[in-house]
């Protein structure tokens, strides 16, 4: 599959293709090594003018790309964000690029159920459609941190605000698909929920002591549920015959800010080999990109995209049983919070 976006972000990519083989190991050393191998093709993305979209984490590392791909796409973009200086700063330099773009900031502290609520109702309020809906903002291994509503950091930035913020925009996102151009909503997960092992009775709980908390575990499971609770959405929208789709993506390991927090015994080999065999941003949205714009996925969803390759998901998301739990557990950890604020 190819993508071609305009303007400065024209860069024609196509994707290596080999034949996806659901092992680790393979999958591994294909995230690693197969996109050093992009060329650079042609294959035109129709203009999507009218279209709106949302781009959570728009304005930095593959957001700002992703956002700046739908401009170039003329779609109106919101960027939701924490840091309006950020935020600006970026819209900013999409301007120069594209000085009739429409984008917009509104913003979005994924730390807090009551700011994405703020969010979503500042955004309605506005009386746009919206087709669009791409939850990439996330945090990656950083030291133990609660949330202002007392969940771990990474389950709730990653995982439990992306999970309120869809239920917020659903009936949005229904009300402006149709039959014939069904909205979209494309959640970034990661390679890393492989491993991910989530206990749902213990979602939401705070660690008692240091020793009760992996910060690389904590990462590997956020990205799990963000892949069974984009299958659970799924099945629910087919059932409901809803003009949505719903899909995870991986991105690809991509060099960016998200590394941060890693210590720098970690961090230095991670410097080095990057510029060898990692993405940059830019090529790092090109998945989600591919996931939002491609005139080929219309009408498909449930997909799980592995840079643009649709692929098997770790087994654990498939679970039927498993969903509903995530999904079930998710809701009333929301609704409990919720509650407890008003």
């Amino acid at each position: 599959m190819h993508i071609i976006l305009n303007g400065p972000f024209n860069r024609l990519c196509q994707l290596d293709r080999c034949v996806h083989n659901a092992s680790c190991k393979k999958s591994f050393w294909r995230t690693c090594l197969v996109d050093i191998k992009i060329d650079y093709l042609c294959e035109n993305i129709p203009n999507q003018a009218g279209k709106v979209a949302i781009v959570t984490g728009g304005a930095l590392g593959i957001g700002y790309y992703i956002s700046k791909g739908l401009v170039s796409k003329s779609v109106h973009v919101f960027i939701g964000a924490k840091c309006k200086q950020t935020a600006m700063a970026a819209i900013d330099r999409i301007h120069e690029d594209f000085p009739n773009a429409k984008i917009d900031f509104i913003q979005l502290d994924l730390a807090s159920l009551q700011s994405v609520k703020s969010f979503a109702e500042e955004f309605l309020s506005r009386d746009l459609p919206l087709h669009i809906l791409i939850n990439n903002a996330g945090i990656m291994m950083p030291p133990y941190e609660e949330t202002v509503d007392g969940f771990e950091s990474q389950f709730q930035v990653n995982f439990l605000s992306h999970f309120y913020l869809t239920q917020l925009l659903l009936a949005k996102l229904t009300q402006s698909g149709k039959d014939e151009r069904w909205s979209r909503i494309v959640n970034v997960s990661s390679y890393m929920h492989r491993i991910g092992r989530p206990f749902i009775t213990k979602l939401g709980q705070r660690a008692q002591t240091w020793f009760e908390y992996s910060s690389h575990k904590a990462y590997a499971d956020s990205k799990l549920l963000i892949v069974a609770a984009t299958l659970a959405l799924h099945h629910q929208l087919r059932a409901s015959g809803a003009p949505v789709s719903a899909s995870a993506i991986h991105p690809g390991i991509v060099t960016s800010g998200l590394w941060r927090h890693l210590t720098w015994v970690h961090r230095k080999p991670i410097s080095l080999l990057g510029k060898y065999i990692f993405l940059t941003p830019e090529k790092g949205a090109v998945t989600a990109l591919f996931s939002a714009l491609s005139p080929d996925l219309e009408g498909k969803s449930g997909c799980y995209y592995d840079k643009s390759a649709n692929t098997i998901p770790a087994s654990l998301t498939q679970d039927a049983q498993f969903q509903t739990e995530v999904w079930s557990k998710s809701l009333s950890l929301i609704d409990s919070c919720v509650q407890s604020s008003e």
